[in-house]
């Protein structure tokens, strides 16, 4: 019997190869559009569980105002001493319920790594005074060498993978107990690790165990026991706070700490100075539902290439039914057949897989193992997923033709009354319509949205502007190499922009008892802000004087909220004082660190578009240094001949600190990589929806050529003439998108509007582009209706009504 199911099956795919081949092309696209997916999802939501603690591990986040930090503060900042930094985090280890305590920081400072006679430049450094714990409480794959000795041995150091690998040609077990110098100081080669993996909230290259923090703060973890509770260990630890770090706790700014569980953080994190930009929970849902859509598109069109398949096999059925056979006999059949083609389709998707997985990882910055296809569990997923599908669609022929009449069967009868009324096939029509309008509605919006964030006017230039970082040892002398570059504009330093948001001011107007928390503090001298180009009410002569004075200026929404205080206007501003961290006391005894206004700028958005234009301070002074950075504005058009010089120049100086150059514009992107990231995959969903679409409703339309072959005979008898046909045939479809504008719009809109909440400054949402959308939709079916009927109207109704 299985045997006869089996090739039975088989003939009848064969005979209807049309409809087979646009079977497996939807459900290969569809299914790989859906693994991929559940793929994305299931690593966004993966972050930080790798480590074996990863339950009983929490973050520890300080609020200071009404900021929250990932940087927990030392007892007397950057001079604290290394006995005392450990200290401070031993009063957290004795705390009923922590079992055990790390602490470190991550530098994004270029260090040379020198190993033999090669020099490797190294960005991400971790330094940890707590070796021991660090090995313990986190899971890092030991490829050779020990952790342990990471733990016992001073001065030693973690190198990864990739770093091994650049600094030895031979086995990277010979590499153990070497020395290496990093930053002038010789470290023992204790073990090389694995890479750290892609879903990890923070990321290195090396790891250093120091006797001392060479920072004012660091990330605090905590490993609790099994059976503590979170609450209660958080209540300890803000009491102990004012054993741990007196001068925080005693501060009016300081509003406590509370525990992050680490596998939290990417998902579900807002804080300032996180180690790796976090994850958007909003992208989630919005991936999970083009997903979702790919799924009942796919599954439209499986349903409607059976029905069309089975509609041509009516009479098949119904002489299987003469001969005895029963309705369960039929649904086996069409079952044995859902399978048949899942397993044509099976070998297609895996090889689709193998090819589109390397490019799907490198576009979305994630790490789905290409080997991990090949696992029990990958391909059980696949296989289950593939048969689910065929099930589903194989019900609705099955409603159709299994319970109707061996006389209806046999006369083919599919375009009677119950069919024609049958909601499935309005339902398929008007489903696959309204997805694909608002699919290509909130596409369209994302577009807009993206090109508003590069087009949109920062206030600042910053195309031609990069910054250069450099030895703070040779500035002076690297800075007078940079002027004599002719592409070179200006050369200027200061802070820089394009960055995320760092910790606020507390600032109030002299006199005035309100106090605001929502400001930054931004230093320049007077050519950074001739290479910024930033608009202020400076007159040229000030640019042009030798003996520049240190001035404060303050940025127009500033301005005006100062004006408004004071009822005064803007202009009048000018020699106001204004005090900046109020609670804070001088050792005269005064409070806060004031100044006067000087002049205004321009508001600009120094940081990205998410954040809302706030009160920013600048103070201009040419005696401003950032440490070795440099603000170099240039002419973009040369930007490969002045990379050159500027190395070149850095070369002449023999430094031992590596040059690291940043643009300005690139910056800028990076702060919206992961919307620019996210909107390049929707746009990808809605190309991909769009094909499974015009397939299914290619589908759709044979079903009902299928069923209205012999009405189109009569009416070319009665005298109509193609284009008439034509007509009939599309008319319906007018009905079928106005409905579907009606139930997409809602949503759609609901969608872009939530995730516009993610900007401070974003478009507006425009009604006539749903209408647009529907219109191209309409076009579209138009077209694809018109072409599939034009072979039925042009046969010979002789030929369709033959039988009657």
């Amino acid at each position: 019997m299985f045997r006869n199911y089996l090739k039975t099956g088989f003939r009848n795919l064969k005979g209807n190869l049309t409809f087979t081949l646009l079977n497996i092309l939807s459900l290969v696209i569809g299914s790989l559009v859906v693994y991929l997916a559940i793929g994305y999802l299931n690593f966004e939501n993966s972050y930080d569980r790798f480590h074996e603690n990863s339950e009983d591990l929490y973050r520890v986040v300080r609020t200071q105002r009404s900021q929250d930090y990932a940087t927990i503060g030392f007892a007397d900042w950057s001079q604290t001493s290394a006995k005392d930094q450990l200290r401070q985090i031993q009063v957290f280890k004795e705390i009923n319920g922590v079992e055990d305590a790390s602490q470190f920081i991550i530098s994004n400072e270029p260090e040379f790594l020198r190993y033999k006679n090669i020099d490797l430049e190294q960005d991400d450094i971790l330094i940890t005074n707590t070796p021991e714990s660090f090995s313990e409480m986190f899971s890092w794959r030991v490829l050779s060498g020990s952790l342990k000795n990471f733990s016992t041995i001073k001065n030693s150091v973690i190198i990864n993978e990739s770093t091994a690998k650049k600094i030895t040609s031979g086995s990277i077990q010979e590499l153990i107990n070497q020395t290496v110098e990093i930053a002038d100081k010789h470290y023992t080669i204790s073990a090389v690790i694995k890479d750290v993996p892609k879903n990890s909230h923070f990321d290195f290259q090396i790891a250093i165990s120091e006797d001392q923090i060479p920072y004012w703060g660091s990330n605090l973890y905590l490993q609790l026991s099994e059976n503590a509770n979170p609450k209660t260990v958080l209540q300890q630890f803000n009491r102990d706070i004012l054993k741990a770090n007196p001068n925080l706790a005693e501060s009016d700014t300081y509003k406590g700490h509370y525990l992050q569980k680490i596998t939290d953080i990417h998902l579900n994190s807002n804080i300032l100075y996180e180690l790796k930009t976090p994850g958007n929970p909003t992208y989630i849902y919005l991936i999970s539902a083009f997903g979702i859509l790919i799924i009942l598109i796919t599954l439209f069109n499986y349903t409607n290439f059976t029905i069309a398949i089975k509609t041509k096999q009516s009479r098949t059925i119904g002489i299987r039914k003469v001969l005895g056979a029963s309705n369960k006999a039929i649904a086996v059949q069409f079952l044995m057949e859902a399978i048949l083609l899942v397993f044509f389709t099976l070998p297609v998707l895996v090889l689709c897989l193998i090819l589109v997985l390397p490019e799907f990882n490198r576009f979305m910055k994630v790490g789905l193992a290409s080997n991990a296809l090949f696992d029990l569990n990958a391909m059980t997923t696949i296989l289950l997923m593939l048969i689910l599908f065929g099930i589903l669609a194989s019900i609705a022929p099955l409603i159709i033709l299994a319970p109707k009449k061996i006389p209806g069967l046999l006369k083919d009868k599919l375009n009677d009354k119950k069919f024609e009324t049958f909601s499935i096939r309005k339902f398929l029509i008007i489903s696959q319509i309204a997805i694909l309008i608002g699919v290509s509605s909130v596409s369209f919006f994302m577009y807009q949205q993206i090109t508003y964030i590069q087009d949109k006017d920062l206030g600042f230039q910053k195309d031609g502007v990069l910054y250069a970082y450099s030895s703070p040892e040779s500035l002076e002398l690297f800075q007078q190499e940079l002027k004599s570059i002719p592409e070179i504009t200006y050369v200027g330093n200061g802070s820089t922009f394009g960055i995320e948001q760092f910790n606020q001011l507390e600032y109030k107007l002299e006199g005035q008892e309100t106090i605001f928390d929502d400001s930054n503090q931004f230093y320049l001298d007077y050519e950074a802000i001739k290479a910024y180009d930033l608009k202020t009410n400076l007159s040229q002569s000030i640019f042009e004087k030798n003996d520049r004075k240190n001035r404060t200026l303050i940025n127009k929404s500033a301005a005006e909220r100062f004006s408004e205080i004071k009822g005064i206007r803007i202009e009048e501003l000018i020699g106001t004082k204004v005090i900046t961290e109020p609670s804070y006391q001088n050792e005269d005894g005064s409070y806060g660190i004031p100044f006067t206004i000087d002049g205004f700028y321009e508001d600009i958005n120094a940081f990205s578009l998410k954040e809302s234009i706030k009160p920013y301070f600048i103070t201009v002074s040419d005696r401003v240094r950032m440490g070795g950075t440099s603000i170099i504005s240039y002419n973009p058009d040369q930007t490969e001949r002045v990379i050159r010089k500027i190395k070149k120049a850095y070369a002449n100086l023999d430094n031992s600190y590596p040059l690291k150059i940043e643009f300005l514009d690139k910056k800028y992107e990076q702060l919206h990589d992961q919307e620019v990231k996210t909107a390049n995959l929707i746009f990808t969903l809605n190309a991909i929806a769009v094909i499974l679409a015009s397939i299914g409703i290619t589908g759709i339309s044979l079903v009902l050529i299928v069923g209205r072959k012999k009405e189109i005979g009569i009416r070319k008898v009665l005298g109509a003439s193609v284009i008439q046909i034509l007509r009939l045939s599309v008319r319906e479809y007018g009905y079928f998108v106005l409905i579907g504008l009606l139930v997409s719009t809602p949503v759609a809109w609901w969608i872009i509007k939530k995730w516009l909440n993610n900007f401070a400054y974003s478009i507006s949402i425009q009604p006539w582009v749903f209408m647009i959308a529907a219109l191209l939709v309409l076009i579209l079916s138009g077209l694809i209706v018109s072409i599939v009927s034009y072979k039925a109207a042009l046969t010979n109704p002789v030929k369709s009504l033959k039988t009657e």
